[in-house]
């Protein structure tokens, strides 16, 4: 937990470099990603994370681990991009340099993107580019030549990515070695099964690493509330550790878990392991925070559980109503 800034919240400062610890930030729903943002940096607001991306630019969101969107500094972002390159080929050579010309100076909607690289590229190509799937935009961003620019009202912009944010050619392999280090650093002890699950590959297809047994052992830590996609999760490739026998059987009735398991439900982490699930719904000026604990609280870890929906609310800008019970 500590590792993965979960035992002490970072400074707001460490807003980017918190981001760097983890690996990046799953952003494949943004709502979530903020708030495993917000989980780490202390009194950090939704509007300084969206400041992060939009304005200064220090964090980008791309398609790079397992395929899917993440949120990385800046800086790491090539690095990233790299490591993809090394398990995936990018595709057809003409549509992505159709892209990059598409994007030269411009900020494109999905379907303005798709009506231009069809002009260039070939009517075929809009249907790839249309899909809200990352197919051929997920090869662009993994050679440096499309990321997401700033939203446009609900709906999602993309951006030359060495017009938006830094960019510099990394060797693939040498990045694969580097995330797989950087992976042990923050969710070790693993081995070459766990890291390929995390990463989305085969295990001979990544760097060589020592099989390791990682046995449970007893810890402490706060009570946090977590998002669904949340990185803590992501990582922790011990399932069976992380989630006990009870919160498993209650996961295969809930609406989203019961085909995505827990990587897709909102987890409550007590002494870092799965305590419970809950979930939020935000109504008008206030957020509901609807908790499903597995085991009788303590009133420490109903305090905790406060101080949490409190964290949350100030986090979006609203009341939070706090609610324990069944789902």
């Amino acid at each position: 937990m500590a590792r993965s800034h979960l035992l002490k919240p970072a400074p707001r400062k460490q807003l980017v470099e918190v981001v760097r610890d983890v690996c990046g930030i799953h952003a494949q729903v943004m709502g979530a990603a903020e708030l495993s943002i917000s989980a780490r940096v202390e009194g950090v607001t939704q509007e300084d994370v969206r400041a992060e991306l939009w304005e200064k630019r220090s964090l980008v969101k791309a398609w790079t681990i397992r395929g899917t969107l993440h949120l990385h500094p800046a800086d790491d972002l090539p690095l990233w991009a790299a490591a993809t390159r090394a398990v995936s080929e990018p595709e057809d050579a003409v549509v992505l340099d159709a892209i990059a010309d598409a994007l030269d100076g411009r900020c494109l909607l999905r379907e303005e993107l798709a009506d231009e690289v069809a002009k260039r590229a070939g009517e075929w190509t809009r249907e790839w580019i249309g899909s809200g799937w990352g197919y051929i935009i997920g090869s662009a961003a993994a050679v440096g030549k499309l990321c997401h620019g700033p939203p446009r009202g609900t709906k999602v912009t993309f951006v030359r990515t060495d017009q938006w944010a830094s960019w510099r050619d990394v060797d693939p392999d040498e990045a694969l070695a580097e995330a797989a280090r950087r992976f042990l650093e923050t969710y070790g002890p693993a081995g070459p099964r766990q890291f390929a699950q995390w990463f989305g590959i085969k295990p001979a297809e990544g760097p060589s690493l020592p099989d390791v047994s990682v046995e449970p052992a007893n810890a402490t830590g706060p009570l946090r509330l977590l998002p669904e996609y949340d990185c803590y999760v992501m990582g922790f490739r011990e399932r069976d550790q992380l989630v006990p026998e009870k919160v498993r059987e209650r996961i295969k009735s809930h609406p989203k878990g019961r085909f995505e398991g827990i990587a897709a439900v909102p987890t409550m982490l007590i002494d870092g392991v799965v305590g419970g699930i809950w979930r939020r719904a935000r109504r008008g000026r206030k957020v509901e925070i609807a908790v499903e604990p597995a085991r009788r609280l303590s009133s420490q870890a109903r305090s905790d559980l406060e101080s949490e929906a409190e964290r949350i609310g100030s986090f979006l800008g609203a009341e939070p109503e706090l609610r324990i019970g069944k789902l």
